[in-house]
């Protein structure tokens, strides 16, 4: 054996460290690794329990039993060291798959200087691809300061490793760092990459509590509403007198903070911190890697199976457990404890297909605020037991409606209502569908803690009741009735050019300037140079002659279409592209590529027809949405749930419908 003084090992590029070099590098490891080290390479038990650090080191390097490969080996499995945070974030909006091509590009990305006062040299060592995230691992250097043996005021920069996991099937970033500094840090370097802000998930104190899977409490912070703080704590762990106190004080008061005996694994224990507040778990014990990354991925699917497992509890519950706020703008005292109540209910809708609910009386008000929702009464006769047109019980004109109101019947007598079969058992049931700024912010809050779903919900309120569809694919098959079935609209196949889209998106309701007139119509109907959009539809809708736009464009297209054998009447409501404006410059491209949103004045204006006028038609079966423009999804889903509520069908003829059917209209020159 060689003395141990001349003894070398080989380290990178053939260079040569001595035996001191050596024991610097062992002494970084917790006393449990070297014991196991020793024990693993043949030492014996009794020459090493109960032993200093020193001891077992210089035992091992008596031995000869290490090669450089493995002390570096065992260095990296502990190197995250005896005191490391674990924290969870979650992304604004979705990652996407570019997202993690961005991620790729980072392996060996290196920041000399960084924006965070005593840290510098950030340098990523490695992006690795797992079946569930992308692992980031990086190290920095962060400064010491200390006063040397002359009086001096000194510092030495010290080399630490972090690591960052980001979720593939679930959004969110993981964050394993022994300093809080360069956490958020990194977390905003991530983020600002993107561009996409993260928020820090805290977890519900459930999810703490099995993450920590504690032996014994040895410190509990219980605070109360008015700031009052009792601190229990023992580090041995509470007695069972401590126990029954918290127990006691529990019931007011919220568990903040606190510290846990806990089983990392079978075999090891270690001190767990945690704080409700900061989102945050802190491992106090001197972990391998491969012990600590398993305890995070586990920590992680805890923590989001346990905020799933919240829905249906109050949302202000939700949001409190997660350090989250829910937030209504402009909305009153009494409104936001209503539209947290519906926010519960669209929560707790998330995993389902369909979902109903019944509302109570002290929640109602607030759906008669026009601000959040679009209110529009329908005639419900108890006789008929079905939704019906309202007629004048004085003389039997058909009552018209409009902004969310029945009016009163021009024969002046007072308000009274009868189905078409003459009964007077009717009343007024109030229909209501969210406005867009309000789903807009159901939204909003709802991705604060369920990122993952695509929420294509749809919700409607009739009465006292609400009724929720996730999904529009079974919906459309159900209530949707194709373009290209109805037989009037069958023809030989057409190209559609750019130039024909072009035309259609810049038509308007009607010809030109000026009201509309049967005169005018009927130099509308010869003269192929004119053309306004419910001319699209002459010469191609059986029986269909266009009338002076009345300024309601319900009704403006009408015909009995068949759909195979059987026979339909069908109604449209026209409107314009929602770009195609005098006083806004939008060139024809734009025009073509925007799509129809239901925040437009169009799309709302669609929306109150639809529900005001062809809902309540009892002879309309099909309602044909026309508009020269592409209509969004999630406005779609909307109008077809309001079909299914009212036993409606509904059609979409949108830009390329149109574009086919004015290249197929010979009484339209497109110029």
């Amino acid at each position: 054996m060689l003395h141990r003084d001349l003894r070398k090992l080989a380290i990178k590029g053939g260079e040569y460290l001595d035996t001191s070099v050596k024991n610097k590098k062992l002494r970084t490891l917790p006393w449990y690794a070297l014991h196991d080290i020793a024990v693993k390479k043949g030492i014996e038990e009794k020459e090493v329990n109960g032993k200093e650090k020193n001891t077992i080191i210089d035992k091992i390097l008596s031995y000869g039993i290490l090669s450089d490969e493995e002390i570096e080996q065992y260095v990296n499995d502990y190197i995250y060291g005896d005191r490391v945070t674990f924290t969870l974030w979650t992304f604004q909006s979705s990652l996407k798959d570019s997202d993690y091509g961005i991620v790729n590009s980072l392996e060996n990305v290196e920041e000399e200087y960084l924006s965070v006062s005593g840290y510098r040299k950030l340098k990523i060592l490695s992006v690795k691809e797992y079946e569930d995230r992308t692992e980031v691992l990086y190290v920095y250097s962060k400064e010491y300061t200390y006063v040397n043996e002359d009086g001096q005021n000194a510092s030495v920069w010290e080399q630490h490793r972090g690591c960052l996991w980001i979720g593939k099937a679930s959004t969110y970033l993981a964050c394993i760092s022994k300093h809080e500094k360069m956490t958020a840090f990194m977390t905003k370097y991530i983020a600002d990459l993107f561009k996409n802000p993260v928020t820090q998930i805290k977890p519900p104190k459930s999810a703490i509590d099995k993450c920590t899977n504690s032996k014994a409490i040895s410190r509990i912070v219980l605070q109360g509403k008015g700031g009052e703080k009792t601190i229990v704590s023992r580090a041995g762990g509470i007695t069972p007198d401590q126990e029954e106190e918290i127990s006691r004080i529990r019931s007011e008061r919220i568990d903040t903070s606190g510290s846990f005996i806990s089983a990392i694994t079978e075999n090891i224990d270690a001190t767990i911190k945690y704080n409700v507040r900061n989102g945050s778990i802190g491992i106090y014990k001197h972990l391998p890697a491969s012990v600590l990354f398993e305890w995070s991925e586990n920590s992680i699917k805890i923590i989001l199976e346990e905020i799933e497992k919240l829905k249906g509890k109050p949302a202000e519950e939700i949001f409190k457990e997660v350090g989250q706020e829910i937030k209504w703008t402009g909305a009153s005292g009494i409104e936001i404890t209503q539209l947290n109540w519906y926010l519960t209910q669209i929560i707790a809708s998330l995993d389902r297909d369909e979902y109903e609910f019944q509302i109570p009386v002290d929640k109602l008000s607030v759906l008669d605020n026009s601000k959040w929702f679009i209110k529009f009464p329908r005639i419900y006769c108890k006789t008929c037991d079905s939704y019906e047109t309202p007629y004048c019980t004085e003389c039997g004109t058909e009552l018209k409606m409009g902004r969310g109101i029945i009016k009163e019947c021009e024969c002046g007598a007072p308000l009274k209502i009868k189905c078409a079969d003459g009964h007077d058992t009717c009343e007024i049931v109030n229909w209501y569908v969210p406005r867009s700024i309000l789903v807009s912010m159901i939204n909003k809050n709802i991705q604060k803690i369920f990122k993952d779903y695509s929420l294509e919900y749809n919700i409607c309120i009739v009465g006292d009741m609400g009724y929720i569809v996730n999904g529009t694919e079974n919906l459309q098959t159900e209530v949707e009735i194709p373009f290209a079935a109805i037989e009037c609209f069958k023809h030989d196949s057409v190209a559609l050019t750019h130039r024909v889209k072009a035309y259609a998106v810049n038509m308007n309701e009607k010809c030109g300037s000026g009201t509309c007139s049967y005169a005018k119509i009927e130099k509308c109907t010869e003269n192929d140079g004119m053309a306004c959009l419910p001319k699209v539809f002459y010469t191609i809708l059986p029986g269909y002659r266009p009338q002076p736009h009345k300024g309601m464009e319900y009704g403006d297209v009408a015909a009995e279409v068949k759909i195979g054998n059987k026979a339909y009447d069908l109604k449209g409501i026209i409107k314009k592209n929602s770009e195609n404006r005098p006083r806004k410059s939008v060139n024809d491209d734009e025009k073509i590529r925007k799509p129809l949103l239901s925040t437009s004045g169009e799309g709302q204006e669609i929306i109150r027809q639809f529900v005001e006028q062809g809902m309540i038609d009892a002879r309309c079966q099909i309602i044909a949405v026309v508009i020269p423009q592409y209509i969004d999804a999630g406005f779609k889903g909307t109008l077809r749930h309001l079909a299914r509520l009212s036993g409606k069908k509904v059609t979409f003829i949108e830009l390329d419908e149109l574009s086919e059917l004015i290249s197929i209209n010979k009484k339209i020159l497109v110029s």
